[in-house]
């Protein structure tokens, strides 16, 4: 089966087949050989893809991907095709894009807040800086976007899932 995934403003055609020697991940009709394995008790992915090797935690939300990485989370849109063909046969426009929370993928302690409710946002802009392990992590937008909401303010301790900042769709501005 296909599946088309929205990913850094693009829509890939993604397909995953069983070749002779394990998976193989096929995008935009370019084949790359992977192996998955979890990690961690179960709650962690690695995935090596043409020999490199990412660890990241995932869930599914409101139709999309959701990819946490040591440092970031990314919000990954994934439509099958009988869906997308029903979509479009139906006269569905493009998949609708919904409010983005940003969650905090670890414990720590929010160092600044870069970003105020009502402002603009970039993909990839940073919205605030998270302390954890003695480590600065840089929290940026997975998308372009308004500020909804901020839930955090400069010194305020964070759990794991806590939610940091609210983004909408510019076009819902």
């Amino acid at each position: 089966m296909k599946y088309y995934v929205e990913w850094a403003g693009a829509t890939r055609v993604v397909e995953i087949r069983s070749g002779a020697d394990g998976l193989v991940v096929v995008v935009d009709d370019v084949e790359h050989p992977v192996d998955v394995a979890t990690v961690d008790g179960g709650e962690l992915l690695n995935l090596i893809v043409d020999g490199e090797s990412v660890t990241y935690a995932a869930r599914f939300e409101n139709g999309d991907a959701v990819l946490s990485f040591h440092d970031r989370e990314v919000r990954v849109g994934i439509e099958d095709e009988r869906t997308r063909m029903a979509r479009l046969a139906t006269g569905g426009g493009p998949k609708g894009k919904a409010k983005t929370d940003v969650k905090s993928v670890m414990p720590g302690v929010v160092k600044e807040v870069r970003v105020a409710e009502g402002e603009s946002v970039s993909n990839g802009q940073p919205l605030l800086i998270l302390e954890a392990m003695k480590m600065e992590n840089e929290i940026r937008a997975p998308a372009d976007g308004l500020v909804e909401k901020v839930h955090v303010a400069p010194g305020q301790a964070v759990d794991k899932g806590a939610p940091l900042v609210n983004l909408k769709p510019p076009e819902a501005g």
